[in-house]
């Protein structure tokens, strides 16, 4: 018996199969989806089973930048994306499950640009996934055809404006919305996440609105805004993490104008597990939170970020209002300022009453920007007498503490005898 023979015409065998051309169709879709789109197109050449395989890609992603020869010449760069979106899209076949547009030309997205038939195409392709990224500083019309995309699970939109159809139903199906620098003349915000009965997930990023919006969703539960806002109500019951960060006086909205209603937001909220309350969400609030008023505390909330001026006294009065009703916290990092322009008060925090045991559950506490002011001193004096579990404090100075100020600060009583001060 020739064993010998017989393994060379197995090894034979293995190596005439052709497992490339031979890989399922799902796989040879999630292996191109993986590749810069350019590249998928070259697989053509690797087998006849391969020649036609990218034009039923299920996801498409475009980037402008994957086209720049780096010769200067940013028209004839972008001449040859387009015409190269243009061709693949005319000649794809099949499904778009998923498609990205990353692109800085302004003729792309002006009235009747190509973005517009584009749109068109995906909305009877069955898209679930849709992300417009543009360099472009001024604001383009989000085309009809995007509200006819009834199976979009996910919408990442930049530097757009939109109005809702008259007959738009809704995104039955839709999970997540992100804007990015998008501005707002009415409440269409409001009314799209209305819209979506689904909405998990809210992402509103440097956001500029001139109007009163007004978000209401039960199903909620990341939220995201970051903008200058006119005025701004949120109810989001079910949220479990919230991050608010809001601006004020850039020459187009007043600090007059900007109000938050901070109270409501707060008081509507039952499942919050982590909160961020930065830039001036405090400032503009429009009325402070009364734990008296509230229906109930914050039991679940484990984890705060505060950004605010402790020496303020509406600040520090919210903060107060804060820490009263998040009885489980664990880990509050604060980002202190000094604001400038309201009457400070240093007495306080060295007035809150002991018997109210804020900090009864606080392990970690980081404060960033550490002066040592009367009112950051006293505030934490009053956490450390008052965090019986606290294990580290973690003050960043950026050395402006002088040595006098260093030793008090490592002197002053601690409830914790685990508790550790590190000075950053």
């Amino acid at each position: 018996m020739d064993r010998g023979g017989s393994q060379k015409k197995r090894h034979k065998s293995v190596t005439n199969v052709d497992i490339i051309s031979n890989l399922p169709d799902v796989i040879k879709d999630k292996i191109l989806c993986c590749l810069p789109i350019k590249e998928a197109v070259r697989t053509c050449l690797l087998s006849r089973k391969w020649r036609y395989t990218w034009a039923s890609m299920t996801e498409l992603m475009f980037r402008e930048d994957d086209f720049a020869l780096g010769n200067g010449n940013e028209d004839g760069d972008s001449d040859r994306f387009v015409y190269f979106v243009i061709t693949f899209l005319s000649l794809h076949d099949g499904p778009i499950l998923k498609f990205e547009m990353n692109a800085r030309r302004v003729h792309m997205f002006s009235p009747g640009g190509h973005i517009h038939r584009w749109m068109l195409m995906l909305s009877r392709n069955g898209i679930k996934e849709i992300q417009i990224k543009t360099r472009i500083w001024r604001n383009y019309k989000i085309p009809s055809s995007f509200f006819s995309c009834v199976e979009l699970e996910y919408a990442c939109l930049q530097g757009c404006i939109f109005q809702l159809p008259p007959l738009f139903a809704g995104f039955k199906r839709m999970r997540t919305l992100h804007f990015v620098e998008f501005c707002a003349t009415e409440n269409n915000i409001g009314e799209l996440v209305a819209s979506c009965p689904n909405l998990e997930e809210l992402i509103l990023s440097r956001l500029l609105s001139f109007a009163d919006i007004t978000i209401h969703s039960t199903k909620l539960k990341v939220l995201r805004v970051d903008g200058m806002f006119k005025h701004l109500n949120l109810v989001t019951p079910h949220v479990s993490s919230a991050v608010i960060n809001l601006q004020v006086n850039t020459g187009y909205v007043k600090r007059a104008g900007s109000n938050f209603n901070l109270s409501q937001f707060i008081g509507s909220l039952l499942d919050i597990e982590n909160i961020s309350l930065l830039g001036h969400a405090f400032e503009c609030a429009a009325h402070g939170i009364v734990p008296g008023k509230l229906p109930r505390s914050l039991n679940r909330l484990t984890e705060i970020t505060l950004e605010l001026d402790l020496g303020n006294l509406k600040e520090a009065n919210a903060a107060h209002c804060l820490f009263q009703i998040a009885p489980n916290l664990r880990r509050m990092e604060l980002q202190l300022m000094h604001r400038g322009y309201s009457a400070p008060t240093s007495s306080f925090w060295d007035s809150v009453d002991r018997q109210d045991c804020l900090f009864k559950n606080l392990y970690t506490v980081v404060m960033n920007n550490f002066t040592g002011s009367c009112a950051e001193s006293g505030f934490l004096k009053l956490l450390l007498d008052d965090a019986p579990v606290l294990r580290s404090a973690r003050i960043e100075d950026n050395n402006k503490l002088d040595k006098e100020s260093l030793k008090r600060l490592l002197k002053m009583r601690r409830a914790s005898k685990d508790a550790e001060i590190i000075l950053l």
